[in-house]
């Protein structure tokens, strides 16, 4: 049983309009769509886990933008509490590699954004962070 919550960061890339999803293959969430990111390690900042993070599960390097904000989740049965701190960044280059947690890493539209909820693989994070935006209506 965890004892404490976990730290996190994770970032919203974004180019021309699109945004970086990853489709998660850890058991948490498994299939499922997400904001690529991960936990923050002792003496390091949130934007350093940041910008770590996105690099070992996509291969991007980034430039952040500003922080979106953050989402507290908590789902005690799965053993799962973390503080999720959500960042706003633009790639560097285009050479995406899916790697660690993830399966696979795209651009995405709003609309084929909006088309994986509707099939019920969008994690509610991605979904929140890109309302904070304010690039989600609806």
């Amino acid at each position: 049983m965890a004892d404490k919550p976990r730290i996190t960061s994770a970032v919203l890339v974004e180019h021309e309009g699109k945004f970086l999803l990853a489709e998660r293959n850890k058991k948490n969430y498994h299939g499922y769509w997400i904001i690529p990111g991960g936990g923050v390690k002792f003496g390091e900042t949130i934007q350093e886990a940041a910008i770590r993070e996105i690099k070992e599960e996509t291969n991007l390097d980034v430039e952040l933008i500003k922080q979106i904000g953050f989402k507290e989740i908590v789902n005690v049965p799965a053993n799962y509490h973390s503080i999720i701190f959500f960042h706003l960044a633009k790639p560097k280059h285009l050479d995406i590699e899916a790697k660690e947690d993830v399966s696979k890493a795209k651009f995405l539209s709003i609309e084929e954004i909006k088309q994986i909820k509707s099939q019920e693989k969008l994690a509610e994070s991605a979904e929140w962070a890109l309302k904070e935006l304010g690039v989600w209506d609806g």
